[in-house]
C-alpha cells in the first residue's frame, strides 16, 4: 500500500505510548540549566465535573442550613455524607484557607497553596471545559484551540529531560510548536511501562516499523534523498528520540512491582492502591530523577454525580484524588533540588482543575448537576500561599468579579477563567504569554 503523508502521520497515533506530532519543526537546541532555572509543572486533572462544596469552596451548614435554601439556594449537604467525612469546613490554625470535608488531606498543606473561587468555566459541556484548561484557550465547537499549556511551556524551556512533555490519561494537543514540545501520551503507569520497555506498542517499533515498511514499498529510492517538508527527517529523530528512552534504563524509576527498597518505600508511602496514588507515585519519581518537566495526569474521575450516588462517589473519588496530591507535595517539599536551592516543590507549579462545577443546590434525584461555577487549585513555585483568591456569592454560588491586583470581589474588576490561570503562572515563570492575548492576574502572581 503506497504510505502517503497523511498515512505516516496517522500510523504514528497507533497503540500503547503512541507519539502524535502536528509539527513539523525540529527540536532546538536545549537552554542550558545551570544559567536558567527549570519550572517543573504538574497538571491535575479531576474528571467529569467536581462538587466545589465538598473541597475548594465549602459553606458553614449552620449559616446555609436547608430551612434557608430557598434564600440561599445553597445546600452543602454534609449532612448526607459517611461518618468518615466532617460535617463541616475545615481551617487549620494559622490557615486563611477553608477546605471542605473531602479536602481534609490538603488542609496540613495551606502554607504551600492558593485556591481560586468564583471562576467561570464558560459551559456545562464535559468536553468544552476541559479543553478549556487543557488549552488555556476557550474551545472553537468542541475543538481544542491552540496548543496544550504544557506544549506551550517545553516549547520555551527547550528539551531538559528524556520526556520533556508527560501526559498521563488526558488529552494532548500541538499546534504549530516544535515537535520535541510533543506530549508522550500514555494511558497508565502500565502504559508507560510498557512503553519504556520497548513493548509492542512502543513509539520506538512503530516508527521503526513505519519507516522500514516505506522503504520496503519505495525500494526504487531512498526516502533520505526525498525528505519533504522535514517529515522523514523529523521520523527518523523521534525513532532515535525513541530508542534513547528505552536505552536510558527509566522503566526502573516507574516499577512500583520491583522489590527494590526504593520501590517498596514508595509503595508504603503512598499506599498504592489506586489510580490516583499510583500516579501521583509516578509524577514524584518523573520529577525527582528528571524524567519530565511538565506532566499532565488524570488525577481522579467518575465525579458526574447526578443522582443518589453523589453523596457515596463525588467525595470519595475526590477524597482518594486530594490524599494521593498531598502526598505528592509533601514529598516535593521535603526532596532537595539537585541543581537548585530549595525543594523540588520550590520549583515547580502544580494546577488542578475540573472541567466545571456543580450546582450548589441537590436536585431531586439528591445528586447535583452542571454548573459554570468552578476553581482551581495552585500549589508550589510562583503563585501566592496561604491564600484565598477570588469568591463564589453567597446567594446560588455565581461567579463573583474581583480586582486584579488584590483578587478580592470588585463589582468593577474581572471574572477568572481557565485563561487568567494559564496565563499568570506562565507568565510568573518568566514564559511568553502573548498567545492569550491577556496578561496574567497580578494577584496570582508570587511577588518577588
Amino acid at each position: 500500500m503506497h504510505h502517503s503523508r497523511r498515512m505516516f502521520l496517522k500510523s504514528l497515533g497507533l497503540g500503547a505510548g503512541a507519539l502524535s506530532f502536528t509539527s513539523l519543526k525540529m527540536p532546538k537546541l536545549n537552554a542550558d540549566p545551570t544559567t536558567t532555572p527549570l519550572r517543573n509543572f504538574v497538571f491535575c486533572y479531576f474528571g467529569g465535573g467536581w462538587d466545589l462544596l465538598l473541597s475548594l469552596d465549602p459553606r458553614d451548614p449552620g449559616k446555609f442550613s436547608d430551612s434557608r435554601t430557598r434564600e440561599t439556594k445553597i445546600q452543602p449537604g454534609y449532612d448526607r455524607l459517611q461518618d468518615t467525612y466532617k460535617k463541616e469546613p475545615i481551617q487549620p490554625s494559622g490557615s486563611n484557607v477553608d477546605f471542605g470535608p473531602a479536602m481534609e488531606a490538603m488542609a496540613k498543606h495551606h502554607d504551600k497553596l492558593c485556591i481560586v473561587r468564583g471562576m467561570t468555566s464558560g459551559t456545562v459541556a464535559h468536553d468544552v471545559g476541559r479543553r478549556f484548561f487543557i488549552t488555556g484557550q476557550a474551545p472553537r465547537g468542541l475543538n481544542a484551540a491552540g496548543s496544550s499549556v504544557p506544549t506551550r511551556i517545553v516549547a520555551q524551556q527547550g528539551a531538559r529531560s528524556p520526556i520533556p512533555n508527560l501526559v498521563v490519561g488526558v488529552e494532548s494537543y500541538n499546534r504549530g510548536n516544535p515537535a520535541f514540545a510533543t506530549g508522550l501520551r500514555v494511558s497508565s503507569i502500565g502504559d508507560l511501562l510498557s512503553t519504556l520497555r520497548d513493548g509492542p506498542g512502543s513509539p520506538d517499533k512503530q516508527l521503526r516499523q513505519v519507516i522500514e515498511d516505506f522503504r520496503a514499498e519505495k525500494h526504487f529510492c531512498d526516502p533520505d534523498e526525498h525528505d519533504e517538508k522535514g517529515l522523514l527527517s523529523l521520523l527518523h529523530t523521534m525513532q532515535k528520540k525513541a530508542r534513547e528512552l528505552v536505552a536510558g534504563d527509566l522503566v526502573s524509576y516507574f516499577d512500583l512491582n520491583s522489590n527494590n527498597p526504593e520501590m517498596v518505600e514508595l509503595r508504603k508511602r503512598y499506599n498504592v492502591r489506586s489510580g490516583a496514588s499510583q500516579k501521583a507515585a509516578m509524577v514524584y519519581q518523573a520529577i525527582k530523577n528528571n524524567v519530565a518537566q511538565c506532566i499532565s495526569v488524570s488525577l481522579t474521575g467518575g465525579l458526574d454525580t447526578h443522582g443518589n450516588e453523589w453523596a457515596t462517589s463525588q467525595p470519595d473519588r475526590q477524597r482518594e484524588g486530594w490524599e494521593a496530591l498531598s502526598v505528592l507535595v509533601e514529598d516535593l517539599a521535603k526532596t532537595p533540588h539537585k541543581l537548585y536551592d530549595g525543594s523540588l516543590l520550590d520549583h515547580t507549579t502544580i494546577v488542578v482543575f475540573s472541567e466545571f462545577g456543580r450546582t450548589s443546590m441537590l436536585n431531586g434525584n439528591n445528586g447535583r448537576d452542571h454548573a459554570i461555577t468552578t476553581g482551581t487549585l495552585l500549589v508550589g513555585a510562583g503563585i501566592p500561599h496561604n491564600t484565598v483568591i477570588g469568591a463564589s456569592s453567597d446567594i446560588g454560588m455565581n461567579p463573583m468579579a474581583i480586582d486584579p491586583m488584590t483578587g478580592r470581589p470588585d463589582e468593577a474588576g474581572i471574572i477568572l477563567n481557565p485563561t487568567h490561570i494559564m496565563a499568570s503562572i506562565m507568565q510568573s515563570a518568566g514564559y511568553d504569554v502573548t498567545q492569550f492575548r491577556i496578561d496574567g492576574v497580578p494577584a496570582l502572581m508570587k511577588k518577588a
